[in-house]
């Protein structure tokens, strides 16, 4: 994997660090704090997902590349998740959903609340990936 630059690492750090600030005001936060956690979330995961999808793998590893589309994929919804919970406070779309019952009950099955598991997906794959890199990095250098 290419190395990040320190400007890289810093912002990296700073994405991961509102992602993780921006969950813990709109978890622990009444609604005005939670507002301000859901636009530092969305900041975060734009921040962290681009960073980590700038970097490359210079290799003919298999399993790295595979692992790497994963991350990818975990990057995708960390943005989504902050897309969705954007949509839970600032209601952008749901007045095209709430014309009809059946459009309400559309929005509450599929947007409500549901950036929890996305986000909870998106964590799982980020750690399985970031590990199994790491060991596979290792043992390609002592290869």
């Amino acid at each position: 994997m290419r190395e990040l630059s320190k400007v890289q690492s810093i912002l990296f750090a700073i994405g991961a660090s509102l992602m993780v600030i921006g969950v813990g005001l709109v978890v622990f936060m009444p609604l005005d704090g939670a507002k301000c956690g859901a636009v530092a979330f969305a900041l975060g995961a734009i921040l962290f997902a681009g960073i980590q999808m700038s970097q490359i793998y210079i290799g003919n590893n298999l399993v790295i590349r595979r692992l790497r589309r994963i991350m990818v994929i975990a990057d995708i919804a960390f943005i989504v998740a902050a897309l969705l919970l954007l949509e839970n406070f600032f209601r952008i779309v749901y007045p095209l959903f709430a014309t009809t019952i059946d459009g309400y009950n559309a929005y509450v099955h599929y947007v409500h609340n549901n950036w929890v598991v996305i986000l909870l997906v998106a964590a799982i794959l980020e750690m399985y990936s970031m590990h199994r890199i790491s060991y596979e990095l290792k043992k390609e250098e002592r290869a």
